[in-house]
């Protein structure tokens, strides 16, 4: 009976469009491709060619700001601010990531999903980084980042080979699991973004998708 329910329920599923997402890609200079290969084989592979990667992880994150435009000029930064000590102490290559979600939901593409971004310690080399403005003090996350957030999850899980849907706050779990990579064993942080709830709220969207969370 309960194989019949699952069954009702999948069929019963509406069928999902693809979310409008705006392009407004960051810079990306000679300097940063250099920088960021630099990052990669120092913390990931010392034989790499490239900045490209084949996704199999989706991390969301929050900003912490109010502004899509403020975070996106701050990623559009070739270099990391010398006043963040500890990342700065693993690369000069500035952090970004492939997606902003604004707060009222709409999705921005800062640079190609198969492209190399800074935001995950561990896990840069197969991950995509999803970016919601907010999560600070009076900017609390909105119902509109979680639609935004599990619409943008589903199509690109159409589109690549993504097993896992984690949180910033859950990639420390995942030391250990194949995926993870870093050859500095000093290097780690911990990260309280977006936090349990809103994710829970964007997994509840795209159960059907039997993406994995952090080993447990």
């Amino acid at each position: 009976m309960r194989w019949l329910i699952l069954v009702a329920a999948f069929v019963a599923t509406p069928a999902h469009a693809d979310p409008v997402i705006v392009d407004k890609p960051i810079s990306w200079t000679p300097e940063r491709e250099r920088l960021t290969l630099e990052y990669r084989r120092a913390h990931q592979d010392p034989a790499a060619a490239d900045t490209a990667i084949t996704p199999r992880v989706i991390v969301l994150h929050h900003t912490g700001g109010r502004s899509w435009q403020a975070t996106w000029r701050y990623f559009d930064r070739t270099r990391l601010e010398a006043g963040r000590e500890k990342l700065h102490r693993g690369g000069e290559v500035n952090v970004s990531a492939h997606f902003l979600v604004a707060r009222d939901g709409t999705i921005v593409r800062l640079q190609p999903e198969t492209r190399m971004a800074r935001h995950c310690i561990g896990l840069n080399h197969i991950a995509i980084g999803i970016e919601n403005v907010g999560g600070g003090p009076g900017a609390p996350l909105t119902s509109a980042q979680v639609e935004a957030d599990a619409a943008l999850v589903r199509a690109l899980a159409m589109r690549y080979p993504i097993t896992h849907l984690i949180g910033h706050h859950e990639s420390r779990a995942m030391e250990g699991h194949p995926y993870w990579r870093e050859r500095d064993p000093a290097y780690r942080n911990r990260k309280p973004d977006p936090g349990a709830a809103f994710l829970s709220r964007v997994r509840m969207r795209v159960f059907d998708l039997f993406l994995s969370g952090p080993p447990r």
